[in-house]
This record gives structure tokens, C-alpha cells and sequence, in this order.
């Protein structure tokens, strides 16, 4: 009857050590399965990201570029405001200096020295805007990042 026992008991450590490797092999193809299954759910994730970050890019495409031209349209009239503005400046400064002096030539330096006085400063203020565009610093900053 002990050579029974023993016997079971062999064939028992036999049989659990067949079941334990069994489990493991369907753990492993459970986890590689798991893990095909969360590879194409995310790849999935990222298409459909990829699709709606298309779409909004497109929108704010749009967006801009409808913004970019209502913003000249108002440009163009608030240039056109300031020229009249300007005008009226110079004319009433012509006519101050007319109704002061009586001169009409000292009306007309006067306009026309203010009117370049003016471009001077416009164009100076062109040029150092001008200057300052540019990617430099981006530039910069990639060169350091390709430079890694």
C-alpha cells in the first residue's frame, strides 16, 4: 500500500509539474497575446489621433487664414483713417501757420518738413522692426537639438 501512495505521489508531482508547465506556456501566449492585442489598440489610438489632429490642424488652417484677411481688410482701413488724420494734421497746421504769416510757401515747408520729418521716422522704425524678424533663436535652438 506504500508503493501505491508513493507511487501516487510521484505520479502526482509528475502530473502537477505537466499541469504548472502547461500554465505557464498558456501564460506566456496569454501575455504575447495581450500584448498583440495592446500593440494594435494602440497603434489604432494613434491613427485616430493622428486623423483628428489632421482635422484640427485643417479648421485652424481656415480659421487663420479667414482671420489673416478680415485683419488686412481693417488695416487697410485704419491706414486709410490715419492717412486722412495725417492730412488734416498738416492742413490745419498749413493753415495756422498761412493765417499767422500770410505766407503761403511757409505753409508748404512747413507741411512738407513735417511730411518728410515723419517718413524718416517711419522708415527708421521699419528698419528696426525688420531687424528683429526672424527665427533665430528656434533656428538656434535646433541646431543644438541636432547637434545632441
Amino acid at each position: 500500500m506504500e508503493d501505491f501512495h508513493s507511487s501516487t505521489t510521484k505520479d502526482g508531482t509528475a502530473q502537477n509539474q505537466t499541469t504548472d508547465q502547461q500554465y505557464q506556456k498558456d501564460d506566456w501566449q496569454d501575455h504575447i497575446a495581450k500584448l498583440l492585442t495592446y500593440s494594435k489598440q494602440l497603434k489604432d489610438d494613434y491613427h485616430t489621433q493622428g486623423k483628428i489632429t489632421h482635422q484640427l490642424a485643417k479648421a485652424e488652417w481656415r480659421l487663420s487664414l479667414r482671420s489673416l484677411a478680415l485683419t488686412s481688410i481693417f488695416l487697410g482701413c485704419f491706414a486709410s483713417g490715419l492717412v486722412l488724420l495725417w492730412a488734416g494734421v498738416l492742413g490745419a497746421i498749413g493753415y495756422g501757420i498761412y493765417d499767422l504769416f500770410g505766407s503761403v510757401w511757409l505753409s508748404i515747408a512747413t507741411a512738407t518738413f513735417l511730411q518728410v520729418a515723419c517718413l524718416i521716422w517711419l522708415w527708421k522704425s521699419t528698419v528696426y522692426l525688420s531687424n528683429k524678424i526672424g527665427f533665430s533663436k528656434t533656428i538656434r535652438s535646433i541646431k543644438q537639438l541636432l547637434n545632441l
